[in-house]
């Protein structure tokens, strides 16, 4: 495995580079959880298990898509195929990475790319400036990404921090039977409490509802089915 190597994006360093964008079963994308922000959740619960987590960097609160049963298993990958028609942000914006020099300021930063991808050659795939050093429509496209990420985190997690204030949340961890007698545990994530959610009354229901959490709320609670199916996915490797 080749040595990560990130450099920021310039135009003239990366004015012959192309990303392979249809080449999804690389090393950065073989990972069993992905970070989703809240303005991203009405596509992706049609698709994915969603659940709470929290970041190691920040300890904030975080939404996380489940990708695989164990650690580097991506249970989407299937070849060089990506089993669902919706892509999360955090996996749409590789090779590129957010460079965040103050942590306390997450839109003040750049974008950088990892040298190294698989998905990064001079040949094939989408280009990241035009001739006249102008950005691409692809590469302005990263860049909304990246706009939508860094903003939707920021959002998600004052979201989900007002959750736990209200107690909403609760710690779980999944514990999952698989064949040959074989168990695996998710550990680390959290839920929304469906009892305590269903009895919000007065000015706690009327703030979870004008601050969007109330749709979060069931969005993420109605994505847990699609657990069975990543299950089902190991079941058949």
């Amino acid at each position: 495995m080749p040595k990560q190597q990130y450099e920021l994006v310039n135009t003239e360093a990366h004015k012959h580079l192309k990303i392979n964008t249809q080449q999804v079963n690389v090393v950065e994308n073989k990972v069993n959880a992905c970070v989703v922000v809240a303005g991203e959740l009405s596509t992706l619960v049609h698709e994915y298990p969603i659940f709470i987590s929290k970041s190691q960097q920040t300890q904030q609160y975080q939404l996380t898509a489940i990708l695989g049963l164990h650690s580097g298993e991506n249970l989407y990958l299937d070849g060089e195929k990506w089993r669902a028609k919706f892509l999360p942000l955090d996996i749409l914006r590789k090779p590129f990475h957010a460079f965040i020099p103050d942590p306390s300021k997450p839109t003040k930063g750049s974008i950088a790319i990892e040298l190294n991808s698989a998905m990064v050659n001079e040949n094939d795939g989408q280009s990241l400036f035009e001739d006249d050093g102008n950005a691409t429509d692809y590469y302005k496209r990263i860049e909304t990404t990246f706009a939508q990420l860094m903003g939707g985190s920021k959002h998600s997690a004052d979201l989900l921090q007002l959750a736990a204030d209200l107690e909403l949340l609760e710690q779980v961890s999944l514990d999952i039977d698989l064949p040959n007698d074989q168990k695996t545990s998710l550990t680390g994530l959290y839920v929304f409490d469906q009892e305590k959610l269903t009895a919000l009354t007065g000015e706690k229901l009327e703030k979870c509802h004008q601050s969007g959490l109330l749709q979060v709320s069931h969005l993420v609670l109605s994505s847990s089915v699609h657990l069975q199916k990543l299950i089902n996915w190991f079941n058949e490797k």
